[in-house]
């Protein structure tokens, strides 16, 4: 009976979802947390830090440093080897949406919208480190509870059910699987007062599983591009596998799709694969129409050289 009893102890360890945290975002290394509380219950007692170096005279090259050497960063799940990844990655609990593009829309009107699309259902919602400055706007971080963990394949349709059903425009990193997310820190245009928290019951995300109704911005096109000859090299690949989380994701990107093409792989299947590689070994992932415009500047670029038209 003991034995038994040790066995269960040891399931539910093993079943446990935990906090992980870094001190910026360039590192994919996390450190997980001692509480014993869940990863809601702990974000949601975690004291606002204030950055009142941050004010609306700031340039985007300080707030950057800012964000990359001083902010804490999270993710809630089961980590493998606690280094951040889509493929480390073994469960994740809590969805994380980040509002940045809100235009000219009032807090009320934000904070009564997500209410009521999230009526009874246990939330926080608080300023993220942008938030008020000039050139940036109103700027949330939107941390809903989750009745249980689900993984990567249920995370698309999971994220981009909420996404769609609260009907604000999002910011596509939060689809990322393993995208870790600032804690709450408030610049010296924000306040705690802005910091919003509703009880109620978890997420269930059963009920959110459904196939989703919205259409991915892919690029569509025909091409006269042509097969050149030749083969990946080992160096590539290791290269592709490698993948990166630094600053430099679109010159990385461009790199990579310059290689295929040269290489000889054909147009449209170098752009499957840039987008297979951009959402798998790029982190966090660029935008679709990030990608899209790398990829048809390095097409004219190829085609141009090799005197044919598009």
């Amino acid at each position: 009976m003991r034995k038994r009893k040790i066995l269960v102890c040891l399931n539910l360890w093993r079943l446990k979802m935990m906090m992980y945290v870094s001190q910026g975002y360039r590192t994919a290394k996390m450190k997980p947390s001692e509480s014993e509380k869940t990863p809601f219950e702990e974000l949601l007692e975690f004291p606002p830090q204030k950055a009142p170096e941050i004010t609306e005279k700031s340039t985007s090259k300080e707030i950057d440093k800012f964000k990359s050497n001083k902010i804490g960063y999270f993710i809630a799940g089961n980590l493998k080897n606690n280094t951040r990844n889509n493929s480390n990655l073994i469960e994740k609990e809590l969805v994380t949406l980040d509002y940045d593009d809100l235009g000219n829309m009032l807090y009320t009107k934000f904070v009564n919208t997500i209410k009521e699309k999230l009526k009874g259902i246990r939330f926080i919602l608080y300023p993220t480190i942008k938030n008020n400055l000039p050139d940036y706007g109103m700027r949330y971080r939107l941390v809903i509870d989750t009745n249980r963990s689900y993984n990567q394949k249920e995370n698309g349709r999971l994220i981009v059910n909420l996404i769609e059903h609260i009907g604000l425009p999002c910011d596509p990193k939060s689809e990322t699987y393993s995208q870790c997310m600032g804690l709450p820190y408030l610049n010296a245009c924000s306040s705690e007062k802005l910091i919003v928290k509703q009880d109620g019951e978890p997420l269930e995300v059963e009920k959110w599983l459904y196939e989703p109704k919205r259409k991915e911005n892919k690029l569509s096109f025909t091409t006269n591009y042509r097969n050149v000859g030749g083969k990946y090299t080992g160096v590539f690949l290791n290269k592709v596998i490698e993948g990166t989380a630094e600053g430099n994701r679109d010159v990385w990107l461009t790199s990579v799709i310059g290689a295929m093409l040269n290489q000889g792989v054909e147009a449209q299947n170098a752009y499957m694969m840039a987008d297979v590689i951009n959402q798998n070994f790029i982190n966090p992932p660029l935008s679709d129409e990030q990608v899209n415009k790398i990829y048809l500047s390095i097409l004219d670029k190829e085609t141009r050289k090799r005197g044919v038209a598009i």
